[in-house]
């Protein structure tokens, strides 16, 4: 199998009357492709690949592009009683931001994250329990960031930071055991050894003060394939599912998680130039406590189905940035983040209509994330070591997905979207110190940008259902964004003198219409 995609967007933009719109760019293309191969009745191999490019600058001077290259390959065997798969998976992920308006301050900023993962799953069954068991081997490669100059005349100063490397090692078992048709439980266990590896430069800091510059007490060199810190812990599984009739069931679940690479984000930032970060010395994994319950039913001989879910997470270890911290190209940037710890906690509702004339599915979540920063130095709290919205905290979403079929050939669809605005942090005062200026934000993540609505509509017409044919096909024209609403992609703030000014940077604000040509023979 192969396909591919890519878009035209560039030459429509061209062809819009709005100025603005006419200096954007907005492109991808795509490829995929997978061969399969049947060696016997047990035996299969499957090679896969992924790649795709995305760019884009939205009536700015920057141009922002990301990369995404994918591959697996993959031998499934099947025997007696038995399953199993060996696995070899490698992903990179960059991005690049690229500043040429100004040719003296031209620059080309890059990032990138690469992941190798080989595995061995094994799955035997004996009689009402299904064992599954398997070793796990994940090598990370990460590049934090690099700034060269985009021009000759430039005078940004090229800056290269220390590439991170880890060794995540693992090996789990679990036993999904059917005590009953009504009655069932699953537990296990996943046991994950992480290293940091050299080359690394590895500052020391002194007992019981905070880390920066004055703290440094020595440094500790590590070559290539060395081990800097070696992190281990047990990950549980324990689920019990109960049917109370043949349509309905409650399920009740605890997981235990560990995470050894970390994201940081700053929610004032235009650019979506996020930062990763792996556990080494001085920053310890993520860990996560889950418990959840879950309420289960089809009505209608199957065709709609409902459930209700609630969730509570304990986290321990989570990731956020000082104040006044930069995370971009910042190559001490343990000096800049803290660890503290998180709750969450939600419920999620779903209402799916399978078949008829009308069918689809109506959902509403209900989650919150909160942060506490409370470390012994002053430098280490956050807003007075209270708790406060992560940036992912969007206490509503609801999505209405509805499709009406008017005859065989033609149907109608509906797609409502509706968000809560991501937690921001805004600029509240400016006051003057000296012989400048200097800005007083609020409490961290106090406000939010815009809430998120959108609603499409679309027509769809199919041809014939012939059977010899040597083609079959379908129409589409569908409007994207009907309300034409100015959806925030991010807010952000400049000084002016003694003026702060804010801008809200929008994505396709309008009515987008389109039009679909799709064939298969």
């Amino acid at each position: 199998m192969i396909g591919g995609r890519t878009t035209y967007s560039n030459w429509i933009l061209e062809h819009v009357d709005d100025p603005n719109l006419k200096k954007s760019n907005a492109s991808f293309y795509d490829l995929v492709g997978r061969l399969t191969h049947y060696v016997n009745e047990k035996n299969s191999l499957h090679l896969s690949a992924y790649y795709s490019k995305d760019k884009f600058n939205l009536s700015s001077d920057s141009l922002f592009s990301y990369h995404n290259l994918l591959g697996s390959l993959q031998w499934r065997h099947t025997g007696n009683k038995q399953q199993s798969s060996l696995s070899l998976t490698y992903s990179n992920y960059k991005y690049n931001l690229f500043y040429a308006a100004i040719p003296q301050n031209a620059f080309d900023l890059a990032f990138d994250i690469r992941e190798s993962n080989l595995k061995w799953d094994f799955s035997k069954y004996f009689g009402k329990h299904t064992i599954d068991y398997g070793i796990q081997a994940k090598l990370y490669n990460l590049n934090p960031g690099t700034r060269e100059k985009a021009s000759a005349e430039s005078i940004v100063d090229t800056k290269y930071l220390s590439k991170e490397s880890g060794l995540e090692n693992a090996i789990y078992l679990a036993d999904n055991f059917e005590i009953s048709p009504k009655f069932s439980v699953y537990g296990g266990i996943r046991y994950s050894i992480f290293s940091a590896l050299g080359p690394a430069e590895v500052y020391q800091y002194r007992a019981g003060a905070g880390r920066d510059q004055s703290t440094v007490t020595d440094t500790l060199s590590y070559g290539a394939g060395k081990i800097v810190k070696t992190y281990h812990a047990p990950e549980w599984r324990a689920s019990v599912r109960y049917m109370l009739t043949n349509s309905t069931s409650v399920k009740a679940s605890y997981n235990r998680t560990q995470q050894y690479i970390h994201m940081l984000s700053n929610t004032i930032s235009v650019t979506p130039t996020n930062t990763w970060k792996l556990s080494d010395q001085a920053i310890k994994p993520q860990t996560c406590d889950q418990l959840s319950l879950g309420f289960y039913k089809n009505i209608r001989n199957n065709s709609i189905e409902v459930s209700v879910e609630v969730y509570y997470k304990k986290l321990r270890n989570i990731v956020d940035y000082k104040i006044g911290s930069e995370l971009l190209l910042n190559e001490n940037i343990e000096m800049d983040v803290l660890q503290g710890q998180g709750k969450a906690y939600g419920a999620e509702f779903l209402l799916r209509k399978k078949t008829g004339k009308l069918n689809g599915w109506v959902s509403y979540t209900y989650a919150r994330t909160f942060i506490r920063l409370d470390g012994s130095q002053e430098s280490e709290r956050v807003n007075n070591g209270n708790y406060f919205p992560a940036n992912y905290d969007k206490p509503h979403d609801f999505n209405l997905v509805s499709n009406y079929r008017i005859t065989r050939r033609y149907s109608v669809s509906f797609n409502f979207v509706y968000s809560t605005g991501r937690p921001m942090t805004y600029p509240i005062g400016l006051y003057k110190l000296g012989n400048g200026y200097r800005i007083h934000y609020s409490d961290r993540n106090e406000y939010r940008i815009p809430d998120y609505v959108r609603l499409d509509l679309g027509f769809n017409i199919e041809g014939n259902h012939k059977v010899k044919k040597l083609a079959h096909s379908f129409w589409s024209i569908s409007i994207y964004n009907v309300l034409g609403r100015n959806n925030p992609y991010s807010i952000f703030f400049t000084s002016d003198g003694e003026e702060i000014k804010a801008y809200k940077l929008s994505v396709f604000g309008a009515a987008i219409p389109t039009v679909t040509y799709n064939f298969s023979f």
